[in-house]
C-alpha cells in the first residue's frame, strides 16, 4: 500500500495511493510518502532517481530491532521503533524505516501503524500544524511515534497502581505474574526507547543552531526521556509491589506457623502424660484408681493451662 502525500508552502494538500503524485510534485513542494511492504518487491515502486542507497533499502527488508541514525550520499537514513497498540498490556515494536533528504520523506513499514495514520490524518486534516519542510513532516512522525508510548504508560500507571493495592490482598492469586509481566514489558519499552533517544539527538544535533527545527526535536527529546523515567519508576514501583506481596504472604505463613506450633507445644504434655499411664507395666499407680482416668485429665489440662498463662506472660500469644 503506497500513500503519496504533497505538501505546497500554501498550505495545500493533495494526495493519493499512487507514487506517480510524488514523481510529479513541482518544485519547492514537500513530498511524504508511506509505504507498507514486507518485501523487495513492495519496494519496487520507488523511483530509482531518488538515488536509495541499496543498504538502507536492504534494511527495510530484513527485521530492525533497534533504531539507529546513518547518513549517506543522497540521505539520511533512520530507523524508528512504533508501538503496535494491538493490545493494551501488552508491548510489540514495529519498525519504521524514514529516508529524509530536501523536500521528501519516505517512510516504510511492515504492516500499519497507528501512529504513522494518525499523522496521514493530521496532514489531510490540519497541514499547518503539521508544517512545511522535510524536517517538519519528519518530526511529526516521530513526535507521534514517541506519543503513542505515553499513552500506552499512562494507561499502565493506573494498572499498576490498581496491582499494588491488590497485592496486600489474600483473595487476588493473579497478582505476582501480573506484576511480574508489567515489569517485563516496561524494561522492553525502556530498551526500545534509549537507542531511538541517540536517533532523535543526531537529528536535532544534525541541524543548524538557528534552525527552529531543534526546537521541535528537542521537545520530542524531552517526551522521551520523561517516558524512559517514568517506565524506570514504575519498574521500581512492580519490584516494590512484589516485595510487598512476598512479605504479606510470609507474614502470614508465620503466623499460621506460629499458631501451629502453639497447639503443638500445649499437645506435647498431655502427649507425656498419655504415655506415662499408657506404659505396659503391670504395676503403675492409680492405674485401678476409679479417679484415675479423671485425674490424668485433670494433670493434662492444669499443664496445658500453665502453658498457656506462660505463653501470655512472655506475650506469645
Amino acid at each position: 500500500m503506497v500513500r503519496t502525500h504533497v505538501l505546497y508552502p500554501d498550505g495545500r494538500v493533495q494526495a493519493d495511493e499512487n507514487i506517480a503524485l510524488a514523481r510529479g510534485a513541482p518544485e519547492g513542494c514537500t513530498v511524504w510518502v508511506d509505504i507498507v511492504a514486507s518485501s523487495a518487491l513492495g519496494l519496487a515502486v520507488i523511483p530509482p532517481e531518488w538515488r536509495f542507497h541499496p543498504l538502507a533499502l536492504e534494511d527495510c527488508v530484513h527485521p530492525q530491532r533497534r533504531s539507529k541514525y546513518e547518513r549517506f550520499p543522497a540521505h539520511t537514513f533512520i530507523v524508528l521503533q512504533a508501538l503496535d497498540t494491538g493490545t493494551a498490556d501488552e508491548i510489540d515494536t514495529v519498525s519504521v524505516r524514514v529516508f529524509v533528504r530536501p523536500g521528501l520523506v519516505v517512510s516504510v513499514h511492515d504492516r500499519p501503524v497507528s501512529a504513522i495514520d494518525r499523522v496521514d490524518k493530521l496532514v489531510l486534516s490540519d497541514s499547518d500544524r503539521v508544517g512545511f519542510g522535510a524536517e517538519r513532516v519528519l518530526h511529526a512522525l516521530v513526535d507521534a511515534i514517541v506519543d503513542e508510548f505515553v499513552e500506552v504508560l499512562d494507561r499502565w500507571e493506573d494498572r499498576i497502581d490498581q496491582l499494588a493495592e491488590l497485592a496486600l490482598t489474600d483473595e487476588e492469586r493473579q497478582v505476582v505474574p501480573q506484576l511480574v509481566s508489567m515489569r517485563n514489558h516496561l524494561g522492553l519499552m525502556r530498551r526500545s526507547l534509549l537507542p531511538q533517544r541517540e536517533v532523535i539527538t543526531r537529528l536535532r544535533d544534525g541541524l543548524d543552531e538557528k534552525d527552529q527545527g531543534r526546537h521541535y526535536f528537542q521537545d520530542v527529546l524531552d517526551h522521551i526521556d520523561a517516558v524512559i523515567d517514568t517506565a524506570a519508576l514504575l519498574a521500581e514501583v512492580c519490584s516494590g509491589a512484589l516485595q510487598v506481596r512476598s512479605d504479606h504472604i510470609n507474614e502470614n505463613l508465620n503466623r499460621v506457623m506460629k499458631y501451629l506450633a502453639i497447639v503443638s507445644t500445649l499437645l506435647l504434655p498431655m502427649t507425656v502424660v498419655s504415655g506415662v499411664f499408657g506404659m505396659n507395666f503391670d504395676v503403675i499407680p492409680t492405674t485401678h484408681d476409679p479417679l484415675g482416668f479423671w485425674g490424668a485429665i485433670l494433670l493434662m489440662v492444669l499443664s496445658a493451662a500453665m502453658l498457656v498463662v506462660w505463653f501470655r506472660a512472655k506475650r506469645w500469644l
